[in-house]
């Protein structure tokens, strides 16, 4: 059992040095940001800019391995798909689309359950919902 113990120490000692290697910030070209009310934006920053903006805020926790690898696999999984410091970059029929699927990922699936385990402030509130799925009406009918 001891020798186990000091195998598993060793493992984790181990990959501690697989960097993380996602920046926090990314540069982000001046008018590429969205542009959106103050209220939406404060939404938007405490519930959704973590992994989907160039914007990160790494809590010291996920520089540890192997939560740094979840960390940087969903930060840069949600850049991916979307980017609000890119926002502006986005061709039309892209944010539209984008709008178009926000309402029902908020709904569903975000933040994601993983994520509010340790940042529960992020949590949408029925009112921020609501906020954030008139906003993506109201933009949406802007390409329309």
């Amino acid at each position: 059992m001891k020798k186990l113990l000091i195998i598993l120490m060793l493992i984790f000692i181990g990959i501690q040095l697989v960097p993380m290697n996602v920046p926090a910030d990314l540069p982000v070209k001046e008018g590429d940001a969205l542009e959106a009310p103050e209220e939406l934006q404060a939404i938007l920053k405490r519930s959704c800019f973590d992994c989907h903006s160039s914007h990160t805020t790494f809590p010291w926790y996920s520089n540890i391995a192997p939560v740094s690898w979840f960390t940087k696999h969903h930060v840069e999984e949600g850049r991916e798909h979307l980017n609000f410091s890119t926002w502006n970059s986005y061709e039309d029929k892209k944010k539209l689309k984008y709008l178009e699927k926000i309402p029902k990922a908020i709904e569903s699936e975000m933040p994601m359950a993983s994520y509010l385990i340790m940042h529960a402030e992020a949590k949408l509130s029925d009112a921020d919902k609501k906020t954030i799925s008139d906003w993506a009406a109201e933009a949406a009918f802007d390409f329309e």
